[in-house]
């Protein structure tokens, strides 16, 4: 699967022009997937990136926050001055993909006052379909976006290396354990391997969406609920006084622990 074309975003008109692709009326299912980078990503950090899909071009946007910070956000379509990242973020009726929603959407509030209405979270409806011997003791914990395309995407062999290399590079930039420091996302210009990682970071999300969405649909229906009830519980975190961090966020929902299907 050969990566979408791919544009860095760092100017205002670069922000106009692309809203001007997003798809505004009916789509066949969710069409934007959303990734962020940043330095110690929450409320207590700063966002660098912000990988945009879309799915129905299909193209890929890295927008520089670090750059424009709030301009990123409130910059007004090219075609329609009513639509901003904002606004489209914030829109009831707009379903926006991640992977884990929790540090991403306490950064987006507590940063850009961004109050995300309508999520989809990859993570939980990769918990929700997981499957094999002992199902129920396989989801005391998450699995983190990497793990999640290894064992869904069906990827061959060479792209399965691939993203490893990609993945493998990138966190010896970033990762401190590594040698490497989240300080290298404000580097401009932004480094090619961190480009690379940040597109690889969005582009199977799709893919995942697909197939988990298919195995839910031949499961019990009250998967669906506890997915959005827990999202809705991820989602509010942003508003406690302290965001949770460390192992516990390891940890997967009791409610999705404890359920027989």
């Amino acid at each position: 699967m050969a990566p979408p074309e791919s544009t860095f975003v760092d100017t205002v008109e670069g922000i106009s022009t692309l809203l001007s692709s997003v798809p505004r009326g009916p789509v066949p299912g969710p069409s934007i997937f959303i990734d962020l980078e940043g330095v110690n990503l929450c409320r207590d950090g700063s966002i660098s990136i912000l990988q945009l899909f879309i799915s129905t071009i299909p193209h890929i946007y890295i927008i520089d926050i670090h750059t424009l910070g709030n301009l990123a956000f409130t910059t007004p379509s090219a075609t329609d001055e009513s639509v901003t990242l904002k606004s489209i973020l914030e829109d009831p009726g707009v379903p926006v993909v991640f992977y884990d929603i929790r540090s991403d959407n306490d950064a987006l509030y507590h940063h850009f006052n961004i109050q995300i209405s309508n999520v989809v979270d990859l993570q939980l409806y990769e918990l929700a379909t997981r499957s094999g011997p002992g199902f129920r003791n396989n989801r005391r914990y998450l699995n983190g976006l990497s793990r999640a395309i290894l064992e869904n995407a069906n990827l061959s062999l060479a792209e399965a290396s691939r993203m490893d290399r990609v993945k493998q590079i990138g966190v010896g930039l970033f990762a401190p354990e590594k040698g490497g420091s989240y300080e290298v996302f404000n580097r401009r210009p932004l480094p090619a391997e961190l480009l690379e990682y940040c597109v690889q970071d969005v582009q199977y999300l799709p893919v995942l969406l697909r197939f988990f969405s298919q195995r839910l649909e031949r499961m019990d229906k009250r998967w669906m609920e506890m997915i959005r009830v827990e999202t809705e519980a991820r989602i509010a975190l942003c508003r406690n006084a302290i965001f949770p961090k460390g192992r516990q966020n390891a940890l997967a929902p009791v409610s999705f622990q404890r359920f027989v299907r």
